[in-house]
């Protein structure tokens, strides 16, 4: 069986996860007394980042799961549910062991007001969360532990895995009309929970536990994944409209509506975690057209960082802390331009060092285990 590849899914997911990375770096720079550049534009590509993530998993998986399908007539929850598990969760615990249990003991490795913040609270039973793979859940009940905070992407998105797997199975001839419902439902519980916020009156126990529930589900970001779906399903079916992406202009149309959005700080009320997933949906199609992609992410480069990237993801506060450690060393405190640029720059190929460490010496052993429960063959792991 030949293997599929998306043209350009590496490059993307490098590209997106220096947004994440640059985010938290300007955010956690403060705890560092580093803070002299505020740059809010920075908050705001990482949430595109993470959008890309999501609805590029939404993308991914759905297409997967309707090519398996069809190639051998059922889906295999069991093989399905191993390949993810082989995937996430090896480097995941390897990122707990050395944050909760090595790095959390270790003075150097203080992170002021997060580690001394998480040390206060029950930090024991908050770690039982993390390692019972609910990182997602934790910062409901716990200050967020230092250097696994961002986890909570995981957690979604091991959340997202299990309720797709089960639609595909159960209810594969509504799944369309599924996600479309969703993008229905999920403007009016933004709109819901608005009001509640603004014009309930009274803590009764039906409004805190509604409002808790709709704010859950907005964490959980379905909509996002809906709409990574649906383009997915669009490229499965080769729906004509998707071939529009290959025309220049349209391609210029969302460069253009990226930039602008981004640039102008541009929020769309009740819908925002939407748009964002619709331009990075749009985004994705262009980069699967390699040949008419005005853009080429498909580098020998970007694809070997795209490869190695869920590891950059799970170890990049690792690396923002020793640049950031090293930039106070080396500069004591003095703030220009230029070590601005030290520290993003080191704090980038640290992040690639670690995210190749753990790629080549540590998540490829459960890869090749993983590839024996494959049911499609991908170029992606």
């Amino acid at each position: 069986m030949k293997a599929k590849h998306f043209a350009g899914l590496d490059g993307l997911r490098f590209i997106s996860i220096t947004f994440v990375v640059l985010h938290h770096l300007f955010t956690f720079k403060a705890n560092f007394g580093l803070n002299q550049y505020d740059y809010p534009i920075l908050g705001l590509i990482g949430l595109y980042g993470i959008h890309f993530f999501f609805m590029g998993s939404g993308f991914l998986i759905t297409y997967l799961l309707l090519t398996e399908y069809t190639e051998h007539g059922k889906i295999s929850l069991k093989h399905f549910f191993l390949r993810r598990l082989l995937r996430i969760w090896p480097a995941y615990y390897l990122l707990l062991v050395i944050a909760l249990l090595v790095l959390l003991q270790l003075p150097f490795f203080r992170i002021p007001g997060t580690t001394d913040s998480y040390l206060a609270s029950n930090f024991s039973k908050s770690n039982q969360y993390y390692f019972a793979f609910l990182p997602h859940v934790q910062p409901f009940f716990f200050p967020t532990g230092p250097y696994v905070h961002h986890t909570y992407t995981i957690g979604i998105e091991e959340q997202f895995y299990v309720i797709w797997g089960l639609l595909f199975v159960f209810l594969r001839k509504w799944i369309v009309v599924f996600f479309i419902a969703i993008l229905i439902c999920y403007p009016l519980l933004n709109v819901l929970h608005h009001y509640l916020h603004t014009n309930a009156t009274g803590e009764s126990k039906s409004i805190v536990y509604l409002r808790s529930g709709i704010t859950y589900l907005q964490y959980s970001r379905f909509s996002t994944f809906a709409i990574g779906s649906l383009f997915g399903w669009a490229y499965f079916y080769q729906k004509s409209w998707i071939y529009l992406f290959k025309k220049a202009w349209l391609q210029l149309v969302v460069y253009l509506a990226i930039i602008v959005s981004i640039v102008m700080e541009i929020t769309v009320p009740f819908l925002q975690n939407e748009y964002m997933a619709f331009l990075m949906a749009c985004l994705m199609l262009i980069g699967t057209f390699k040949k008419e992609s005005l853009i080429n992410y498909n580098t020998g480069w970007l694809t070997y960082l795209g490869k190695i990237s869920y590891g950059i993801y799970l170890f990049h506060i690792v690396a923002i802390v020793l640049a950031a450690k090293t930039t106070v060393v080396l500069f004591n405190m003095e703030k220009n331009l230029g070590v601005l640029c030290f520290t993003v720059v080191l704090t980038m190929l640290l992040s690639i060092l670690f995210g190749h460490l753990s790629y080549f010496y540590f998540e490829t052993i459960f890869l090749k285990l993983k590839r024996r429960f494959r049911k499609v063959q991908t170029g992606h792991d």
